[in-house]
């Protein structure tokens, strides 16, 4: 058991070690033993009480914070990850992580927004006005602007012969695949506007609308996972995430949660410290 805490010490060191800018400092804290260690990425002392995060989604016996820009359709979106570490098994850490997702919630209009469906026989354009988080759902309003042409021999768009303009709501939610969040669509209620859209409705089309928007932004989603923006080092420790989804930040911020572990088995250790080596942070005796 001596064994595996050290392994167990070592191993929180050589996190903190790997974190980008992380330093040794910690933050300003009580010093009794059950205290948790916290630093983040820039080494500094950081409050909870600012995000609205409650602190107990990342609770720890060590604590860190990782703050980072990940590309989505080429638009950059900045995460904060918050981390909590502490004892699973011998060979094993609990992670509990909290994504502040209010990044991503701001930039999903302009992310989403475009064509849905580009097919001869329908065009389908997303406009997306606001995302709200609601519990573990996430509400997206918007509208859809479809048009029914016939197919040419080229199998292009030819004659349009009707178009109409939906107002939208949608409801998601997430859940964990692997090491990260997958979307997808619970739920959509369409509105259609004026004469036209009555008309829609009348021939069925409002529901062919629906059936776009449920299969087309499922497939979307589902090829743009949101996965936590860890150090490229952290893929040795093999994180597998057991359950979490998406959560409120009061009031109507995006966030998630996701409750996993790490492996910390001596094997895992030397390869870390290997990978140190190579990137000029551990110096080893020849």
């Amino acid at each position: 058991m001596a064994s595996s805490r050290l392994n167990k010490g070592l191993l929180i060191g050589v996190i903190f070690v790997l974190l980008p800018g992380c330093g040794s400092k910690a933050q300003d804290q009580d010093t009794t033993p059950d205290a948790a260690a916290q630093t983040d990425i820039s080494g500094s002392a950081s409050s909870s009480a600012t995000t609205g995060i409650d602190p107990a989604t990342y609770a720890g016996r060590f604590q860190i914070k990782l703050t980072k820009e990940v590309p989505l359709r080429d638009i950059p979106v900045p995460f904060t990850v918050y981390g909590g570490l502490e004892e699973s098994s011998p060979t094993r850490l609990r992670l509990r992580a909290f994504m502040d997702l209010r990044g991503l919630q701001e930039k999903a209009p302009q992310i989403l927004t475009g064509p849905l469906e580009e097919s001869c026989k329908r065009q389908i354009y997303l406009e997306i006005r606001d995302v709200t988080a609601i519990n573990d759902t996430v509400k997206v309003e918007g509208s859809a602007r479809a048009q029914f042409t016939r197919c040419t021999r080229q199998e292009e768009p030819g004659i349009r012969y009707f178009g109409a303009t939906v107002d939208a709501v949608a409801v998601a939610k997430a859940k964990v695949e692997g090491q990260c969040l997958t979307f997808s669509i619970e739920s959509v209620d369409l509105s259609p506007r004026g004469f036209i859209g009555g008309v829609s409705n009348l021939f069925g089309l409002t529901n062919r609308i629906n059936e776009a928007v449920l299969e087309k932004g499922g497939e979307f989603l589902a090829s743009h996972p949101v996965c936590p923006p860890l150090p490229e080092e952290f893929s040795v420790l093999d994180p597998i995430y057991e359950s979490g989804g998406t959560r409120e930040i009061a009031p109507g911020g995006m966030g998630a949660a996701v409750v996993g572990s790490a492996d910390v088995s001596a094997e895992t250790i030397v390869n870390v410290l290997g990978g140190l080596k190579e990137l000029g942070v551990l110096e080893f005796a020849e």
